[in-house]
């Protein structure tokens, strides 16, 4: 009994000494979301994997996952909030040398952001769970939520109607580089409308048609900057990030293209260079999406930065969308001036007054 005890003791004491050793230097770790973007409130993964590139195995290893502090991890409470940016995901495993374990978990974040997985800290414990070592792994793993689509109805009206607009505008102004289409002519078509050409061709009178909804574009404008004495008001901001992307949708739909013009910090800067540029597609959208996802509304440049972008990068949009949180004096004097500036129909589309209607409307 005593010699059972004796060595039974003396591999205790082997075991705490290699534990002792700084096993934790031979970990690995790394966490990814599923997908690049999201909606708010869609569940998405998060995909962790952490390796052991020793021999040794590590009896205990607790991980403290960095998150942003909004997260809702499915069917899970090991949440430690730490601050208003972050909190710590716990758990703990049990990884045999030269060891690969990985894991998946569903979370979901409420609102538009940027959003970082900024590593974990590793905790391992001796054999005797005496001590403790400790180790930092740092990493930035992006995930952006979208703004929200907005579906109120006076919202899709107002569009429709903006859009009815400055298209019909546009059906006035025949450009011949709009022409779709040759057929007969009738007799009832204006002289200009006979292409001569086609005509010689075909050894009769043949006349343009236009397509009409070709070339559409517009410019979207959003204006993020507060007043003074308009800080505070942070959902009328988002409510204008909800706007771009509704007005962008609409627009998709309409096959017309788009570009953005903003004075908020974007921190993704070389997705809103490419929307600098009028497009439409998927790809265009897309990067719209990231661009609002990614987009500071608490740091901004004023509304003359926003003017002088508009007037400086103009190249023939048919229609102008000014996008802002509030109506006020120097944002209804700069859409005087810019409709006169630029010769194009210029609408405005303040956030408050559209959330006026919505409550008048419930």
């Amino acid at each position: 009994m005593v010699i059972f005890l004796a060595v039974l003791i003396v591999f205790g004491a082997v075991l705490e000494l290699l534990s002792l050793k700084d096993n934790l230097s031979n970990i690995r770790y790394h966490s990814v979301p599923s997908k690049l973007g999201c909606e708010p409130g869609e569940v998405f993964q998060i995909r962790t994997s952490v390796s052991n590139y020793g021999i040794r195995a590590i009896p205990f290893l607790k991980m403290e996952e960095v998150f942003p502090a909004e997260i809702d991890i499915v069917g899970d409470d090991e949440i430690v909030p730490v601050d208003k940016r972050i909190c710590l995901h716990t758990s703990v495993l049990f990884i045999r040398g030269k060891q690969k374990v990985t894991r998946t978990i569903q979370a979901s974040l409420p609102s538009r952001g940027l959003y970082l997985l900024e590593g974990s800290r590793l905790l391992g414990g001796d054999f005797l769970g005496i001590r403790e070592k400790v180790r930092d792994l740092e990493q930035r793993e992006e995930i952006i939520i979208y703004p929200q689509l907005l579906q109120e109805e006076h919202i899709l009206r107002t569009l429709s109607g903006y859009y009815g607009d400055f298209s019909v505008r546009r059906y006035y102004i025949e450009d011949p580089i709009l022409v779709s289409s040759y057929r007969d002519y009738t007799g009832r078509e204006p002289m200009r409308s006979i292409s001569w050409t086609q005509s010689a061709r075909k050894n009769q009178l043949m006349v343009k048609e236009f397509d009409h909804t070709m070339d559409l574009s517009i410019t979207i404008l959003l204006d993020v900057y507060l007043h003074w004495s308009e800080r505070g008001h942070a959902d009328q901001v988002e409510y204008c990030f909800s706007l771009v992307r509704t007005i962008a949708e609409f627009m998709e739909k309409k096959k017309a293209s788009y570009r953005l013009l903003t004075n908020a910090n974007i921190r993704g800067s070389a997705a809103y260079e490419a929307l600098m540029k009028a497009g439409q597609g998927s790809h265009h959208y897309t990067m719209l999406l990231y661009t609002l996802g990614q987009a500071d509304s608490n740091l901004f440049r004023n509304i003359d930065v926003l003017y002088n972008m508009a007037v400086n990068t103009y190249s023939g949009e048919n229609a102008v969308f000014y996008v802002a949180p509030f109506e006020n004096e120097k944002r209804g004097s700069m859409v005087k001036n810019l409709q006169s500036r630029l010769g194009s129909q210029v609408y405005p589309m303040y956030a408050s007054a559209m959330q006026e209607v919505k409550k008048d409307a419930v």
